[in-house]
């Protein structure tokens, strides 16, 4: 089931100014991913990073709360702006929402606490929502292995950014369950944000 999903996702991912190859899509009710909301297959695990603010940052301060996660690098001119706008929209929609967390993570170790403060400065993000760097393979394996989102170095000889990530948001629940994965760069952007944030009021709903 593990590559199954995987696979799947790769044909949603896309690197940063360029798409991955996909085939035709699965009807929304055939594809593997589709029940994660009612059943989820995998739990985030737990992992420490360095914050914009200098200090680490245990999952485990997640506990009991609902968080929404992104893969992206500062430096990035392709998916990353789209991507980090959808998050900035997500971040205002949940205002006061105590039990709501934002967190991205940086693919680029290069981008150090203060590169991440400035970033986060310019999304007019507050303490809600975090900005995590780390080494290079603690942040591989946890994309890849993890939120088992595609995250690799980008190779082509005439490559304009580093990597090749996920523009993908994810919804994980109290109890660091994945619950949905939400294309934040493709043309329903839009709408997967608003069904992200339907999904999350659910989860939200849930007794905790």
């Amino acid at each position: 089931m593990k590559t199954i999903v995987i696979v799947a996702l790769a044909a949603l991912l896309a690197g940063c100014g360029k798409t991955q190859p996909a085939e035709a899509p699965l009807p929304e009710n055939k594809s593997p991913i589709a029940d994660m909301l009612d059943n989820p297959r995998f739990t985030v695990p737990q992992f420490i990073l360095l914050e914009r603010s200098g200090k680490p940052f245990d999952s485990t301060s997640l506990r009991g709360k609902v968080f929404i996660a992104d893969f992206f690098f500062a430096t990035c001119l392709g998916i990353c702006p789209a991507l980090t706008s959808e998050m900035q929209k997500v971040h205002q929609a949940t205002a006061g929402m105590g039990d709501v967390r934002l967190v991205s993570i940086s693919t680029d170790e290069k981008d150090t606490p203060e590169v991440l403060a400035d970033y986060a400065a310019r999304y007019k993000a507050d303490d809600r929502w975090s900005f995590l760097t780390g080494k290079k393979d603690e942040i591989f394996k946890l994309s890849t292995e993890g939120f088992k989102l595609v995250l690799a170095d980008n190779d082509a000889i005439d490559a304009k950014e580093k990597f090749i990530h996920s523009g993908m948001m994810v919804l994980v629940d109290r109890e660091g369950k994945i619950r949905g994965y939400y294309d934040a760069v493709g043309p329903d952007a839009e709408k997967n944000r608003e069904r992200l944030l339907k999904d999350l009021k659910r989860i939200l709903a849930d007794k905790k």
